[in-house]
């Protein structure tokens, strides 16, 4: 496993669960009147543990495909696998997360900083999904209907917070 952080770690699907992942836990969080410094750590614990979960599940269901290759450590190359399976979605939580804390320095209030945020991952989500089809097609037509399909989840998700909210 390269410790380098490379292009398809931005445009894996673990990227895409994170982002999606950190706008949940941004409306959850924001429900119960709590600082950015709150929303800040409940947000970074969970998606700790959501990736820890994304880890475990890719390196057990890759264990067998390693375990044919690598017979001495199927586990240690099942890990190593899931680890860089699963970087995207910390990848994709960085910025939404320092968002917030712009928040906690008070450079922007509490909520500006959380729907600011919550705009960035569909920003994210959009170029997300344009640079993966980028891979497959020529058709810049077909890239931006990508890339705005994909940012369309992330509006979802911001309707819902301002529903819930």
């Amino acid at each position: 496993m390269s410790s380098k952080i490379q292009r398809s770690d931005f445009t894996s699907e673990s990227a895409v669960y994170g982002l999606v992942v950190v706008s949940a836990l941004l409306i959850i969080s924001d429900r119960y009147d709590v600082t950015s410094l709150q929303v800040f750590f409940k947000v970074l614990g969970a998606v700790l543990v959501f990736w820890l979960a994304h880890v475990f599940a890719a390196a057990v269901a890759h264990l067998n495909a390693v375990a044919d290759k690598d017979r001495k450590a199927p586990l240690k190359a099942a890990l190593r696998h899931g680890i860089s399976h699963s970087s995207g979605m910390l990848i994709a939580s960085v910025i939404p997360l320092l968002i917030v804390l712009l928040g906690v320095t008070n450079l922007v209030r509490d909520d500006v900083a959380l729907w600011t945020a919550l705009w960035v991952d569909v920003l994210f989500l959009g170029l997300l999904g344009y640079f993966s089809a980028v891979r497959w097609t020529r058709q810049q037509s077909m890239r931006i209907g990508v890339g705005l399909s994909t940012a369309l989840l992330g509006v979802v998700v911001v309707i819902l917070k301002a529903l819930v909210h």
